[in-house]
């Protein structure tokens, strides 16, 4: 009996070391964002950039806390910048698309010539983690945008809103890139669907070629 104890004890410790930090420090997040490897070639693009997306601004706070995981009762902290991030990742999708583009960081006014602009502000962008029964933990990551686009074929004042939820579990106990992973899913999801609005609305032309797919999936609310 005191032996299968001491088992129970030293498993015990092994997945609180495992779990990447002791319950009550932060759970920092490694990284940035990126996009998932394309399942071909993009399309190449003649002439000079079509379309310039400016930084996003962030409707957040400050501080880098991104979140709560509520099964060891700490903040989940992520030292990017969700604006610049959201941007980035548009650009590149649009990039995939065979669109050319040029990212227009800080301050920065778009190159004179190019015709279309896109820009926005990130609403949300948040994760949360939470034990769902006895052995399975889940990280929960939203992020929501809107959406403001510019141009010769744009309708006036045009905007929209792109939102995602994705979840990610793991058995046991959530690491870092798990809680990543769940973030970068739902904002790929988002960059897509911003994507897809901007070319529904002709705000960047429609590329001839057909569009790269991408493997993956997403689960709705």
């Amino acid at each position: 009996m005191r032996s299968a104890r001491w088992m129970w004890f030293f498993a015990l410790v092994f997945w609180w070391s495992l779990s990447g930090c002791v319950t009550g420090k932060a759970l920092y997040l490694p990284g940035g964002l990126s996009r998932p490897p394309a399942a071909g070639p993009a399309a190449a693009a003649p002439g000079g950039p079509s379309v310039a997306v400016l930084d996003f601004t962030w409707a957040g706070s400050r501080s880098p806390e991104i979140g709560r995981d509520y099964d060891q009762v700490r903040p989940i902290v992520w030292k990017g910048a969700p604006g610049r991030s959201m941007a980035d990742l548009i650009a590149r999708a649009l990039e995939e698309k065979g669109i050319p583009v040029v990212r227009v960081s800080g301050e920065s006014e778009a190159p004179p010539g190019v015709p279309a602009r896109v820009w926005g502000r990130v609403d949300e962008f948040r994760v949360n983690v939470k034990r769902q029964g006895s052995v399975k933990v889940e990280a929960e990551a939203y992020v929501a945008l809107t959406i403001y686009g510019a141009g010769p074929s744009a309708p006036p004042g045009w905007r929209s809103v792109a939102t995602s939820n994705f979840w990610y579990t793991d058995p046991l106990f959530i690491t870092p890139e798990g809680v990543l992973r769940s973030v970068n899913s739902a904002a790929n999801a988002v960059a897509e669907e911003a994507v897809r609005r901007l070319m529904e609305a002709g705000i960047v032309a429609t590329p001839t070629k057909g569009f790269i797919g991408r493997e993956g999936t997403e689960r709705k609310p």
